[in-house]
This record gives C-alpha cells, sequence and structure tokens, in this order.
C-alpha cells in the first residue's frame, strides 16, 4: 500500500517543543535544553508510523487476508515563520532538517501575530492527491488539530484509508473519539520516543559547534566568569556582557563576533545552547527604557561545575587558537571598574521587571525567572500582568494557547477559561517559589558565597585521546623529593581542590591524560604561571609525584601506562 505522510509543522514544532515540562513527554524523558544533545531522526518516522499500523493491519478482523506491505511514498509538512526568524534557531533548523530527510518542507511567510492558510494549504494537498490516481492508498495526518476533520471525511469519502498520528500532549479529542473520520487507531509518538530520538553523534556535534575559533565550552566559561563576578552575583545587563566579550581578542576576532557567526547573537546563544547555565530576564514594556534599547538580564544558575565539565567532555578537539588563548586566560585580565556600567546605572529596573513576555515569533526563547526575591511587589499584588483575553480574537487566543503548551481547540469561551487557569497555576507557583525563596534566603547566600569562590576556577576536560593536543600531553616521571620543597601551601591546596572536583564530576576515578588536560586548561594559583599544569610541573616535576606526595587522598591504580598513550587511573579516596 501506498501511503503519503501530511504534517501540521507548526503544531508538531510546538508539540515537541512546549515548555510545560510536567506535561512534555520530551521534556520529562530527555530534559530541557535536550536539542542541543539529542536530535530527531526523521528519516525513521515514516517508518516508525508505517510499522504502527501494520501492527494494526496484523491485529483486526478488518484487514484479514491482507498482507501487502505499507510504505510512504512521499512525506509533505506544512508551515509558515516570520521573515526576520533567525535561521538558528531550533525552529527552522528543524524544519532544515526535515527538508535534508527529503520531506517536502513548504514554508509559508507569517505575517502579523498568526500564521494563516497554513491549514488549508494542508487540507487542500491531501484533497487533491486523493482524486490523482495512484497518488496514494492511505493518507496519514501529523497533527492535532481538530480542524482538518471536514478534510479527513472528504478524503475516506474518495475511498481512501485515512491513520492519524499525533501527541497527547496537544492532540483534540475529536480526533481520536470519533471512529468516522480514521480507519486506524491513533499513533501516538509518545510510544516512539526512544526510536525517533537519538543522541547527537560527537562528530556532528563538534561540527555544530566549530563554526569559528571558539568552542561552546569555552564561549560558555567567559561567559560564566564574567556574570558570575558581577557584584554582589546579581543579574548582568547584557550590554555589558557584549562590551566586555567585544574586548577579549581571539586572533584576528574577538568572542563577541566569534558569538555572533557561531550563534547568531548573545540571546540566541543563552536561550538555546546554554539554557542550563544562565537565567534570562527580559523587562516588560513599562520599564521606562528608549525604544532602540533591546538589552535584558543575565544570571548564572547556582553551581555550574559539573555543567561546563560535561560540556568540556564533549568538546572533541580545540583549535591552535583556542589553545593559546586557554593558557593565557584570566578573568581579572579583562574585568575592571568599568566592566558592569550599565548594570550599576539600570539596576533599578530589574527590581521592577514583571512576568517576562517574549519577544519576536521564537517559541524557542523559554525565559526561566528564578530570582524571586527581587521580584517583590510593594503594593502587594504579585499576579502576572493582567490580559483581557475577551478582547482577543480566536486566532490570537490559540496562538497563546500553543505559546503555553496548551490545546487549542474549543470555543472562544473556552480559550478564554483555559488560559485563566493557566495564569492562575502560573501565580500559585511564583507565589510558592517566593515563600520558599524567602524563607531560605540567608542560607542561600552564604551557599552562594562558598560556590562563587570554588567556582572561578571552575575545571575543563575531555576524554579524547589526542597525542598533539596540548593538554594530553604526557609528563615526565621525576622524583618527588626533588621539588616538594619549591611548593607552597597556597599551591597545594589549589591543586587539590582542581584534581578533586574533576574525579568527583568523573565518579570518582579519571586516566592521569584527562586530570592533566584539566589542569592545562584551569588557570594557577599566583600570576605569572600559564597554567595549573605548568605550576604542577615546576613545584613537583610530574602528575604522579604530586599524587605520591597525597596518597591519603588519591589512589594510582595503574603506573605501568605512565608516559605512553594512556597514561594511569586515578582515584579519589574519600568522595
Amino acid at each position: 500500500l501506498k501511503a503519503m505522510l501530511f504534517i501540521d509543522g507548526t503544531w508538531l514544532y510546538y508539540s515537541l517543543n512546549t515548555r510545560d515540562s510536567g506535561r512534555d513527554p520530551v521534556l520529562r524523558k530527555f530534559g530541557r535544553g535536550w536539542q542541543n544533545y539529542y536530535k530527531v531522526d526523521w528519516r525513521v518516522l515514516p517508518k516508525l508510523i508505517c510499522h504502527q499500523i501494520e501492527k494494526q493491519r496484523n491485529s483486526k478482523i478488518t484487514f484479514a487476508g491482507s498482507e501487502r506491505p505499507i510504505e510512504v511514498a512521499r512525506a509533505m509538512v506544512f508551515t509558515s515563520a516570520k521573515k526576520d526568524t533567525d535561521p538558528n534557531s531550533i525552529r527552522m533548523r528543524m524544519f532544515r532538517e526535515m527538508s535534508n530527510a527529503n520531506y517536502d518542507v513548504h514554508m509559508m511567510e507569517t505575517i502579523g501575530q498568526g500564521e494563516k492558510c497554513v491549514d488549508i494549504q494542508l487540507a487542500v494537498e491531501m484533497l487533491h492527491y486523493a482524486t490523482v490516481p495512484n497518488a496514494y492508498d492511505v493518507a496519514i495526518l501529523l497533527s492535532g488539530d481538530k480542524d482538518f476533520v471536514p478534510a479527513l471525511v472528504r478524503t475516506r469519502q474518495k475511498g481512501k484509508q485515512l491513520c492519524i498520528a499525533s501527541m497527547k500532549i496537544g492532540c483534540n479529542r475529536v480526533l481520536y473519539e470519533s471512529p468516522h473520520i480514521r480507519d486506524y487507531d491513533v499513533v501516538w509518538l509518545e510510544e516512539l520516543l526512544d526510536e525517533l530520538i537519538i543522541p547527537i553523534p560527537q562528530d556532528e556535534l563538534s561540527r555544530r559547534d566549530r563554526a569559528g575559533y571558539v568552542s561552546v565550552f569555552t564561549m560558555m566559561r567567559v561567559l560564566r566568569d564574567f556574570v558570575g563576578s558581577a557584584p554582589d552575583r546579581k543579574w548582568v545587563n547584557s550590554r555589558d556582557i557584549g562590551k566586555y566579550l567585544k574586548s577579549i581578542k581571539i586572533s584576528d576576532s574577538n568572542m563577541l563576533e566569534e558569538l555572533k557567526q557561531c550563534h547568531s547573537g548573545l540571546r540566541t546563544f543563552l536561550m538555546e545552547r546554554a539554557c542550563n547555565l544562565f537565567d534570562v530576564k527580559f523587562p516588560g514594556g513599562k520599564s521606562g527604557r528608549g525604544p532602540d534599547d533591546h538589552s535584558f538580564w543575565v544570571r548564572v544558575k547556582g553551581d555550574t561545575s559539573k555543567i561546563l565539565i560535561d560540556e568540556f567532555k564533549r568538546t572533541q578537539f580545540f583549535t591552535k587558537e583556542e589553545k593559546e588563548f586557554l593558557e593565557d586566560y584570566k578573568v581579572d585580565k579583562y574585568i575592571n571598574d568599568a566592566s558592569y556600567i550599565k548594570t550599576e546605572v539600570a539596576s533599578e529596573e530589574i527590581k521592577s521587571v514583571p512576568q517576562n513576555t517574549v519577544e519576536g515569533d521564537d517559541y524557542d526563547n523559554f525565559i526561566d525567572i528564578s530570582d524571586l526575591e527581587d521580584l517583590d511587589n510593594k503594593d502587594g499584588n504579585d499576579s502576572p500582568p493582567a490580559m483581557n483575553f475577551g478582547q482577543l480574537t480566536v486566532a490570537s487566543l490559540k496562538e497563546l494557547c500553543r505559546e503555553k503548551g496548551l490545546k487549542v481547540s474549543g470555543k472562544k469561551d473556552e480559550l478564554i477559561e483555559r488560559l485563566e487557569g493557566d495564569r492562575r497555576l502560573e501565580h500559585e507557583i511564583i507565589q510558592k517559589q517566593r515563600m520558599q525563596a524567602k524563607e531560605s534566603s540567608s542560607r542561600a547566600r552564604q551557599r552562594s558565597a562558598a560556590q562563587r569562590i570554588s567556582s572561578n576556577t571552575t575545571p575543563i576536560v575531555d576524554t579524547m585521546q589526542t597525542v598533539n593536543n596540548i593538554y594530553a600531553a604526557a609528563l615526565p616521571q621525576m622524583d618527588a623529593s626533588r621539588h616538594s620543597r619549591s611548593a607552597d601551601t597556597g599551591l597545594s591546596a589549589h591543586l587539590e581542590n582542581l584534581i578533586k572536583e574533576y574525579l568527583r564530576a568523573s565518579g570518582g576515578k579519571a586516566s592521569s591524560r584527562d586530570v592533566g588536560r584539566y589542569l592545562a586548561a584551569n588557570g594557577a594559583s599566583r600570576r605569572g604561571s600559564k597554567s595549573a599544569l605548568t605550576e604542577l610541573k615546576e613545584a613537583y616535576g610530574s602528575l604522579l609525584s604530586f599524587l605520591r606526595l597525597r596518597a591519603n587522598l588519591f589512589a594510582v591504580l595503574d603506573e605501568e601506562g605512565y608516559g605512553g598513550h594512556y597514561g594511569f587511573e586515578i582515584k579519589l579516596k574519600d568522595k
């Protein structure tokens, strides 16, 4: 049997990328920011749906005696986007990947607040091919919108079989409760996630992040160091961040240009690539700023050491320019008294920022508002900004429902009730979090101060065994007694903390090569030395010599390979 797959691209995008972690099975299974480490294998989607249909055909009496396999002859996607939508956004990247997997992507331009004619275009194409001889036997609709019901009924009247594939999070009940519009049970994508969403291969991940001199890890670290070093470790204005990145030179470029070239700017990078590392807050429309001021606020999310270490391990290689930059990189080398001028001038704005609104057409720009202490309203009115949903059109209400991950079906009163309920729930969550934040504020400040001290030396490691990588260079074995006298207490504690931090992040055990690269990528305890590894070599001669002097903290499991290609294993005795 020949099948054609008709996909409501806009519905599919919002269903896969909703912000509601409590309802979205993709977020629950793969975590927030999953698009950075996993991808949808679009090539297998038609096969998976056909396999589910064949299972139903084999089990139902209606199709008894029919052994003809089902194969998708053509897959068509219908969607739209605004003209200025970022081409590197998750949304546009998704449709490019579908096109590369031989889907026919029909992209229309969105004008105004809501998309127009996309659903009509899909319905027209489905009915058109239903009248073309031998075009298809089975029409598969991937959507959850009940607006397609008339087209489904007419398609069946043309003698074609109908199957609906959808997700429970965004499927109208009419599609799965009305038997007269389909010939098969609904195929739920939630049951196919393990085969549909796969990890991004390391080589592909590296190519995605390697358009310039700087890897994602280095960009994350530079941003984390600057934002985390702000006065009182509070929010930092994006203008200060941009000015700081522009001041950091790397080869014939600077960090700001690298960010624009590789990730389409600071906002896109923070929202998509570093969403687990930073909180981002946008001021409301009544902030009193000028029409040309599009700046926003950024803050580090607590302890970021493990996130950076994990990103370092995913980094397959460093460019020559990046290696030279990391060897010479010091936080205080670039930060000065004028680094946070905009933050200080606009510090009152962040205290009066209401609940954020996402600017533009991209649902990708998820905003996490967690600075609850700074959002206290003096008049005691903590509710989100009031919006009169009754003044909006049905199309606008549906668009709001899509953005919030709510069902888009129903009459206007039902849509308004749904949005009002979501607003009340959001208000209750904010109130609860504020109370928790106030109760633990003192303890949180103490913990934040401790984390700031430790995170300033956040390390970096990689599991690649690359011979030519300067971070993986084997150290010569030397007698510890010849060098132990030159090491002071501060250096010893600094090296111990770095090695402990990396071993803990690696599960208590790691190779000497990884530890060496980790030390090479982190700063020294005193000025003048380029890295912690350089200090260790000057004071102790080798990593093995240092570890032997601290047998109470570290265990060397195998020394035979020292100086060779693989080094030896190090274990932390007390996790």
